[in-house]
């Protein structure tokens, strides 16, 4: 430790080491400054609830003083802190079976993109992870594929908070949408370079994401969505120049095209998700379920399509769940009768969302957790010893009940649709399970807590990254274009808050 400084002079400078892994870099800060502020300008640590202290995820080490929360610690004078090493989040970057074959018209696939270019990016720009595709247009071939933790989820792990963060931060939107085009700029420009392609042949960038991400890539201010009615500044298609919004590593005149969404909470992901799916054309209901920051659900047909969204992925997206982590190296990502592999294998750190589902599933099975969701206390998942972080990993009471939480709104949220829908368990033809969660999930077990109808699975289907499938064809065709144009216009969207009956089943659905 180097000489204190008071916290009174404000603008004092104080120096910090940071540690990361083998990395080191050396930085100023003013007496009086949270530490977490330190870090998110340096990308150095993920809070997933904004700084607000409620998560208890942002540990770090600072030397002679051990372990703190970096949203709690307060800067008195020069530290040296060692940043807990985050592993990489595991990015599901392909859509698998089940999809729609696209037929694109003669002459359809460049028509879209100006000066005849044949090469666009695609991007699905989720609240946790983003996956930017290189396509060939011409060829209707993808040619490079990148992918990476929004470097927004430092702010906050769900929309909420990050709505928060541009309210309650003068410079707040300017640095959300700063520091996610910066990661998108180098990951195209390195794309390019691997095919030795000049950026100047890229025309034409489409992109989806959940209505607050696209406010946000786009600079517009998304604090209505935090207030009933929840209303966006646009859902139809925006056409912006690249250049307007930061977006460099593209031709002068290259077009960004953020794809319709269908309100507040249902956004073009999963506008491009149904689409690529057989659900919008056939005469037969589908059920459509995104489970990933938000839990995003739609049920149809060619006629219509009823959607919602719940406030159901932070419990399996490790945000609220004790010892939950994201799909990272070392997370445990399924479990049987005491039996647990993780991620790339390994000791583990913590418990992803699937390995949620199972180890739940499975004390339910022996008991120890009740119908109503009791557990008398908690259970040891592996002991200290035999983890990499030293700790017991646990599940707790509180985990139970976030997981009777999410579960329960998702399936209270497919009640209700299919309420509104007019439609039965037999009238559906097919699930369509999107998302990374839903693709490593293990299908039983989710129904045996509730979560999906037991009268469904056999008809479940996963389709991996859909949302990004369809942001490649949409850059693709317009014919597919002019496709999500129509399911936008089709889709009712049903807000489940001001529902009676949402209330009623959400209370049904908590049981085990």
């Amino acid at each position: 430790m180097k000489n204190s400084i008071e916290t009174n002079s404000r603008e004092a400078s104080i120096q910090v080491i940071l540690r990361e892994g083998t990395r080191e870099e050396i930085v100023s800060a003013r007496a009086g400054d949270r530490l977490i502020d330190v870090l998110w300008d340096h990308e150095s640590i993920i809070s997933p609830c904004g700084g607000k202290g409620t998560c208890k995820k942002c540990h770090v080490n600072i030397r002679g003083l051990g372990l703190v929360l970096a949203c709690r610690h307060r800067l008195l004078g020069d530290i040296e802190v060692d940043v807990l090493h985050h592993s990489r989040q595991k990015i599901l970057e392909s859509g698998l079976n089940q999809l729609k074959p696209q037929s694109i018209p003669v002459g359809d696939s460049r028509e879209m993109a100006p000066n005849n270019s044949n090469y666009g990016f695609a991007l699905d720009v989720g609240t946790t992870t983003v996956v930017i595709y290189l396509e060939n247009i011409s060829l209707g071939k993808t040619v490079g594929v990148r992918s990476f933790v929004n470097p927004q989820a430092a702010f906050g792990s769900d929309v909420i908070s990050r709505i928060s963060f541009v309210m309650e931060r003068q410079q707040g939107l300017a640095r959300l949408q700063t520091c996610i085009v910066a990661k998108i700029n180098n990951a195209m420009s390195e794309m390019c370079r691997e095919i030795s392609i000049s950026e100047d042949e890229i025309a034409k960038i489409t992109v989806v994401g959940n209505p607050t991400m696209l406010h946000l890539l786009l600079g517009v201010d998304p604090r209505s969505l935090a207030f009933s009615p929840y209303v966006p500044v646009f859902t139809e298609t925006k056409v912006v120049a690249a250049s307007a919004i930061g977006i460099n590593a593209v031709g002068p005149d290259a077009l960004v095209v953020a794809l319709p969404s269908i309100a507040g909470y249902v956004g073009a992901d999963v506008v491009a998700g149904i689409a690529s799916t057989p659900m919008a054309f056939a005469e037969e209901f589908s059920l459509y379920i995104d489970i990933g920051t938000n839990g995003e659900m739609a049920i149809g047909n060619r006629d219509s399509i009823f959607c919602c969204s719940t406030a159901a992925g932070p419990a399996f997206e490790g945000a609220r769940i004790s010892c939950g982590v994201g799909g990272v190296d070392g997370a445990i990502c399924s479990y049987d009768e005491g039996v647990y592999q993780t991620i790339s294998g390994g000791p583990p750190i913590g418990i992803c969302g699937s390995g949620i589902v199972d180890i739940v599933a499975g004390l339910v099975d022996k008991g120890e957790i009740d119908s109503s969701g009791f557990m008398e206390s908690a259970a040891i998942i592996e002991r200290a010893e035999n983890t990499k972080t030293g700790a017991d990993i646990l599940l707790t009471p509180g985990d139970v009940r976030e997981v009777q939480l999410a579960k329960a709104a998702i399936a209270s949220g497919i009640g209700i649709l299919l309420k509104d829908a007019g439609a039965g368990f037999n009238n559906i033809d097919r699930v369509y399970l999107a998302g990374a969660f839903g693709n490593f999930m293990n299908i039983k077990n989710a129904a045996r807590l509730g979560m999906i109808p037991q009268e469904l699975v056999s008809k479940v289907v996963c389709i991996g990254n859909a949302a990004g499938e369809g942001a490649r064809r949409a850059l693709r065709s317009q014919e597919f274009e002019r496709s999500l144009k129509r399911i936008a216009g089709i889709s009712k969207y049903v807000e489940l808050s001001c529902r009676p009956d949402f209330n009623e089943a959400f209370v049904n659905e908590m049981k085990f």
